[in-house]
């Protein structure tokens, strides 16, 4: 059986996933135009956040029932660099990540944990195919591209590590997200 770390947010965590999430919100509007009305400002705002803040929390959460102690951390030049990329004719979200803190973790415990950011954009996006409607659909498009981009096995990125893990895992949610971000 596994300790639990409390659930809690680290002193100034809050505030760097908010921060991340509006540059993830600047990425979306600068794609839209920056002169949009407020209605249209307000739903990109809540499909910033549905899209991002549930994927980072979904990491976080499942590392601390590991018994990891985990927070989110905005990553400077990473933040920098996906607000430079609004100015950009192709868009870079990578403001922040979630940090696991821990002398190991078993392949299987980050292949679990890595798993858990893009398994929750797919949720999120059959959820939203299932509510139907144009928002609906739009939530549904970003959160499968979301999930299909970090599932590239590259690097930092969650694919990697699902990867490294359960092979059989790995195909079966990249040719999901794939399927839908296509669809």
């Amino acid at each position: 059986m596994y300790t639990y770390p409390r659930f809690r947010f680290y002193r100034g965590e809050l505030l760097e996933l908010a921060l991340a999430t509006l540059a993830v919100y600047a990425v979306f509007l600068s794609e839209l135009g920056w002169f949009i009305s407020l209605r249209l400002a307000l739903y990109i705002f809540l499909l910033s956040f549905l899209v991002y803040v549930p994927h980072e929390l979904a990491h976080k959460f499942s590392a601390l029932y590991f018994g990891y102690p985990a927070r989110f951390k905005l990553i400077p030049e990473f933040f920098i660099l996906t607000l430079v990329s609004t100015l950009l004719p192709f868009k870079i979200i990578v403001p922040g990540t979630v940090l696991i803190t821990a002398f190991s973790v078993t392949r299987r415990t980050m292949g679990v944990i890595s798993a858990m950011g893009p398994s929750t954009n797919l949720v999120i996006a059959l959820a939203s195919m299932a509510v139907g409607g144009p928002y609906a659909r739009v939530l549904a498009d970003i959160s499968a591209w979301i999930a299909f981009f970090n599932l590239i096995p590259f690097g930092p990125l969650d694919g990697k590590k699902v990867l490294d893990w359960n092979p059989i895992l790995w195909i079966l949610l990249i040719a999901l997200s794939g399927f839908m971000a296509f669809l």
